[in-house]
């Protein structure tokens, strides 16, 4: 079981995709990758905030027809990675959403 450790950092993570979504022209990619963002970043839990963000990112992918389709020690490493990084919240978010969009596949058109 997932304890909340910061309500409000988690509350603020999950709004930032939909206020993407409403004001900037942004792709599934690049929302999945501010729940990913904001998810291994805000420490919104006491334990695995990696593990909630990459079963986030593959679970708004999929319901939106795109499956992850990077291995788990793949998609693992580069959340680790994500998790250490320096680089800036507008660099991360671009570079997973790149990363995402290369180790992914359409499995509905309808979308």
């Amino acid at each position: 079981m997932f304890a909340i450790l910061n309500k409000g950092a988690l509350e603020s993570t999950l709004n930032k995709p939909i206020n993407f979504y409403h004001y900037n022209d942004v792709s599934l990619y690049k929302l999945a990758a501010s729940y990913g963002y904001g998810l291994v970043k805000n420490h919104c839990f006491v334990d695995g905030n990696k593990r909630v963000a990459l079963i986030a990112v593959y679970t708004f992918l999929s319901v939106n027809g795109i499956e992850l389709a990077a291995s788990e020690v793949d998609a693992a490493s580069f959340f680790l990675d994500l998790a250490g990084s320096v680089e800036t919240q507008k660099e991360s978010i671009e570079k997973l959403a790149y990363w995402l969009e290369s180790n992914s596949e359409l499995i509905c058109s309808e979308v």
